[in-house]
């Protein structure tokens, strides 16, 4: 639990950082939707404040700490350490000596330990801001793919949708993750449509910073934008061209010095159908609502017959006829709105498909191929529902299209059906 002094603290410095977010909301978007984007991000935010700190008080409970603090501790205890080094004591890191993936966070965290002491609100209180910062970009990226109205719907269940606020409201990495995943797929949609420097910039920097959080998410983002390439219209084709091989060249550089050799060439030995295996295997056996433990996705014809229900557990998990413990009783009202929208995702995905598909492919492949691959590799209803959320932010886009489609659709019925009954009939 964090002290009063400090908490103070991460409410000034938390308080400023939002107010230039606000300015820059005022600055750079539409006259004409600055009010409701203000107004969603303020109420993002101030709900996420309030269960961090909620979260924050409540961690000296060691039970509730068990189930609701999770990777926040460790995360909290590895930037520590890490700041503790810094400032010269003998301490050695170990979460970040031999990491592949996460050891990014654990700087941040560290970072912001070793300026302002160890403060972890003011750590929740930032990812609380990047979860907002989020529902800004998942409303840009619907905008600029569809129209308005489909922008506000994706913003809005981004911004109150359950899963999306309690992980932006720990300690976890999966906020900054998810800003990430967003910025690249905004860039790569932005260099469809023209080459900018400021889009290559953008993309190489979340590309970057993904792979110190999740590394292999970003080799899927750099699969979509490579698929947004191979699908291009071929009136763009040269242009696309430049662009993608300005965009691989600058990735590279950056990574080769970003990122050492030694680091890169552990995390590709992960992206094996036997390491797969492992991940899952080691979920199932040892979660407490593990699923799946008799299938083997080490083979070809293994992950195949797995992925069904993989993507079942995955996309629709937990059951409501299966509810297990309290952490699973609270998910079970969001799931169920979560089924509710499906029919809108279905229709959003059709309508997408039939008018935008060159638009839309990037995010389509992406969260396809991210989708597919968590479908082998998790073994844990858990670990599922909360990896979901990095492919759930675009079905949130998809089923705001749905929702508009249907109600333009019901509108041009009832006006069909006002001029019928307004014409003059025959005697």
């Amino acid at each position: 639990m964090t002290g009063f002094l400090d908490g103070l603290l991460a409410v000034i410095l938390a308080g400023a950082l939002n107010v230039i977010v606000l300015y820059q909301i005022r600055m750079r978007t539409d006259p004409a939707e600055t009010s409701f984007l203000v107004r969603l991000y303020l109420w993002a935010v101030v709900l996420r404040y309030c269960l961090a700190v909620v979260l924050n008080v409540l961690t000296a409970n060691s039970a509730f700490a068990a189930a609701f603090w999770g990777d926040s501790g460790t995360y909290d205890h590895g930037g520590y350490q890490l700041a503790l080094k810094w400032a010269g004591e003998p301490h050695a890191p170990a979460l970040v000596a031999n990491a592949v993936s996460g050891y990014g966070w654990v700087h941040f965290v560290g970072w912001i330990y070793y300026v302002f002491g160890r403060n972890q609100l003011l750590v929740q209180l930032i990812n609380g801001l990047i979860g907002g910062l989020t529902v800004l970009v998942i409303y840009a990226i619907a905008a600029r793919l569809f129209d308005r109205g489909a922008a506000r719907w994706a913003a809005l269940f981004m911004a109150f949708f359950p899963q999306m606020v309690f992980w932006s409201t720990g300690m976890y990495k999966d906020p900054a993750t998810l800003l990430c995943i967003a910025l690249t797929m905004y860039a790569v949609v932005g260099l469809r449509e023209r080459l900018a420097l400021s889009m290559v910039i953008l993309f190489v920097v979340a590309e970057v910073v993904l792979i110190t959080l999740r590394f292999y998410i970003a080799y899927f983002v750099l699969f979509a934008a490579l698929a947004t390439f191979v699908f291009a219209q071929r009136r763009g084709v040269v242009r696309l061209f430049f662009t993608y091989a300005l965009l691989v060249a600058v990735l590279l550089g950056a990574l080769n010095f970003a990122v050492k050799r030694e680091t890169l060439e552990r995390q590709t030995s992960y992206l094996t159908l036997e390491r797969i295996q492992t991940t899952r295997e080691d979920q199932a056996l040892w979660g407490r609502s593990g699923f799946g433990q008799e299938y083997d996705v080490s083979t070809p014809g293994g992950a195949l017959s797995a992925l069904p229900v993989g993507l079942a557990y995955l996309l629709f998990a937990p059951f409501p006829w299966a509810v297990s413990g309290l952490r699973q009783a609270l998910a079970l009202p969001e799931t169920l709105v979560w089924y509710m929208l499906m029919p809108a995702f279905i229709r959003g995905v059709a309508f997408a498909f039939k008018n935008r598909l060159r638009a839309v492919l990037p995010i389509v492949v992406f969260a396809v191929s991210l989708t597919l691959a968590y479908a082998l590799m998790q073994g844990n209803i858990g670990t599922a529902y909360r990896q979901r959320t990095q492919v759930t932010m675009f079905f949130f886009v998809f089923m705001g299209v749905g929702i508009v489609e249907k109600r333009r659709q019901r509108a041009a019925h009832t006006a069909t059906g006002a001029l019928g009954s307004a014409l003059p009939t025959r005697p």
